[in-house]
């Protein structure tokens, strides 16, 4: 079962804890990554965040969210727009 474990979250347990930590104690810096592309013009659509093209056909949004409600919106339009979510990491915890 520890094995299964490692490989879920990647041998890294406390990063884990940290970004499940940030996302309940509410805003921070986050770093998105999707799996399609949009141009920088729905940065403002997605909560003024970062929008960052990759040459692989991915795009980082990266910024500071508010709360975990902003944080539900941002991955609620990105759904609508039927873009993959690959992950959700939190850089910096809300001060």
């Amino acid at each position: 079962m520890a094995d299964k474990e490692d490989r879920i979250s990647g041998g890294n347990e406390d990063a884990t804890i940290s970004n499940i930590e940030a996302c309940q104690s509410g805003g921070g810096i986050y770093q998105i990554r999707i799996r399609g592309q949009l141009d920088d013009s729905w940065s403002e659509w997605l909560e003024g965040l970062e929008v960052k093209l990759l040459e692989n056909g991915e795009m980082l949004l990266f910024g500071p969210i508010e709360d975990q409600s902003a944080l539900m919106g941002v991955l609620l339009k990105l759904s609508h727009l039927n873009l993959q979510l690959l992950s959700v990491n939190s850089v910096q915890e809300k001060k």
